[in-house]
């Protein structure tokens, strides 16, 4: 077991991946306490679909959740054996209902919102590649879900009336899951389940992403107790991700607070050079005075052009 691989979109925002479904994977294995060699890729080339993530336990080569689950349930790990049959079945419905309701606005809010996929989810999956892929696979990916809008809602109909219905879908969607969890720690009993691993990788990204427009962000947080839910699994399961996000976060905002206070003080900062910039001239001209320099520079051709000099700099420039 200690030869499992998974290969995953690396972490933001105190996240340990960015992506849904390299979290549902992560998410589950911590669960379950299965040793694994997590990687943050930085190219696709060996990846069997071009997509993340990839787990590899010798020639075992598996690339969605389902298949993770099924194969660790082959060797004797999993989360839902507490389930009952009732329990299972009503996990499979409300797995469904995520990829029918929610899903499509999670993809809308990350890959076809322009402003949203400019400033944050491009530049986020673009900072994991090397070049040239990080140019290829996020409008890859942007373009797949552009395609999936248009084919549940119709290449014509008009894109803020589509906005409009998957966050109303989606936010009923949410309000089933806030109902369903109530004051429970989990969704079935006070043990996780695969469903809680998929549950928290839809929930949490949009709770820290820092979308311009975050609609759908701001439904999730706020709806209390799906909000604690996200942050008791970050804290339970990726504490070191979360605090070194906090101590990160923190060294941020005291050089925003040392800078501001820099700029605050500028006109007496830039007072104080200025003077001593004075002084130090005004010292160096008496001493090369008083040791006959002034003389030798009377004698320099002041006829020397420095075209050719700023021309070059120019050119180097």
């Amino acid at each position: 077991m200690a030869s499992i691989e998974l290969d995953i979109w690396r972490g933001e925002w105190g996240l340990a991946s960015i992506d849904l479904e390299c979290l549902k994977v992560l998410t589950y294995m911590k669960f379950i306490g299965v040793p694994v060699r997590v990687r943050e890729a930085s190219h696709l080339l060996f990846t069997p679909k071009g997509t993340l993530p990839v787990l590899r336990d010798g020639e075992k080569v598996l690339t969605n959740f389902e298949e993770v689950v099924d194969y660790l349930k082959s060797l004797h790990y999993s989360t839902d054996v507490h389930l009952n049959d009732k329990q299972a079945a009503e996990a499979s419905v409300y797995t469904q209902y995520l990829r029918d309701k929610l899903y499509p606005a999670y993809q809308y809010v990350w890959w076809v919102d322009e402003r949203n996929y400019t400033e944050v989810t491009r530049p986020a999956y673009a900072k994991a590649l090397r070049l040239p892929f990080n140019f290829y696979y996020p409008s890859k990916y942007s373009n797949a879900a552009k395609q999936m809008i248009d084919a549940l809602y119709g290449e014509h109909t008009n894109l803020r009336e589509i906005e409009g219905t998957l966050y109303s879908e989606a936010e009923k969607c949410l309000k089933t899951l806030s109902e369903r969890l109530g004051e429970s720690e989990y969704f079935f009993g006070n043990r996780p389940s695969s469903f809680d691993a998929v549950v928290f990788a839809y929930l949490a990204p949009l709770v820290k992403a820092p979308f311009p427009n975050a609609q759908l962000c701001n439904q999730v947080k706020g709806i209390a107790n799906l909000s604690k839910f996200v942050a008791r699994i970050n804290q339970k399961n990726f504490r070191n991700v979360t605090d070194e996000y906090v101590r990160w976060s923190a060294k941020q905002q005291s050089r925003g607070t040392q800078a501001e206070r820099e700029a605050a003080g500028f006109p007496h900062h830039a007072r104080n050079k200025l003077l001593a910039a004075l002084f130090a001239a005004a010292a160096m001209a008496g001493y090369a005075f008083a040791n006959g320099m002034f003389q030798d520079l009377k004698e320099f051709d002041h006829s020397q052009d420095y075209s050719d000099m700023f021309e070059n700099e120019e050119e180097d420039n």
